[in-house]
């Protein structure tokens, strides 16, 4: 794995709900200096659907180590990231489709919203057409069970693109990673059995950093048909 220097990220988390933002900013540059290494796995698989969910993780606690290195992930920590630790909050719906010429996986539309609220800082990642509604590119993706084997992960903004999220609205834009787990396939919430991860460079937040794959302390992640 490639080791690239970190720019740092700004502060908090807030809302868990998903925001409908406009997008009038002006478009950022895709251009990020020492990107770090968010992904390393084999090529992913592509069974097209949608997953959605919200909640809350509280990291370091509850950390899901023995699914963390599912499909090729990273250990936490291991490209320079620092720890992201503290209430964090989130609210996604990703629309999953395979180019129908290399089978590669992207999003084909889908919104998340994070919130780190000890920093005070909310990402926001929006996606339309096939692209980033930030950068204009391509957002790709990976599904793959868990080592535990009790489910399926997605993996959202992978290299060497990953994604483009605008942080509180008007602070920048910086690019990030966004995992969920769904371990309780069928079940109710708040099984505290999903798991989810963040990964901000920190360019433009300052709080730039990795949660680890934390299991949730509330809420629900659910992949709707797959494998």
């Amino acid at each position: 794995m490639l080791t690239h220097t970190i720019l740092r990220l700004g502060p908090g988390l807030a809302a868990a709900a998903l925001l409908a933002m406009a997008c009038q900013d002006s478009t950022p540059s895709t251009s990020v200096k020492g990107k770090p290494n968010f992904w390393a796995g084999p090529p992913p698989q592509c069974p097209a659907g949608k997953w959605t969910g919200g909640g809350r993780i509280d990291p370091p606690g509850n950390y899901d180590a023995v699914d963390e290195t599912s499909g090729g992930m990273p250990p936490r920590y291991s490209d320079g990231l620092p720890p992201m630790n503290g209430k964090v909050t989130f609210g996604f719906n990703v629309f999953l489709a395979a180019d129908q010429n290399t089978g590669q996986c992207f999003v084909q539309k889908g919104e998340i919203q994070v919130n780190h609220h000890p920093a005070r800082v909310a990402w926001h990642v929006s996606i339309h057409n096939g692209v980033d509604d930030f950068d204009n590119a391509t957002v790709f993706a990976a599904v793959f069970p868990d080592n535990s084997g009790r489910g399926f992960c997605v993996v959202v903004g992978l290299p060497e693109t990953f994604m483009t999220a605008r942080v509180n609205a008007n602070r920048g834009f910086e690019k990030v990673q966004f995992e969920a787990c769904d371990n309780d396939r069928g079940q109710r919430q708040n099984s505290r059995t999903d798991a989810m991860r963040w990964r901000a460079s920190g360019s433009a937040s300052g709080d730039g950093g990795d949660t680890g794959l934390t299991y949730l302390t509330g809420g629900n992640i659910v992949e709707h048909g797959g494998p």
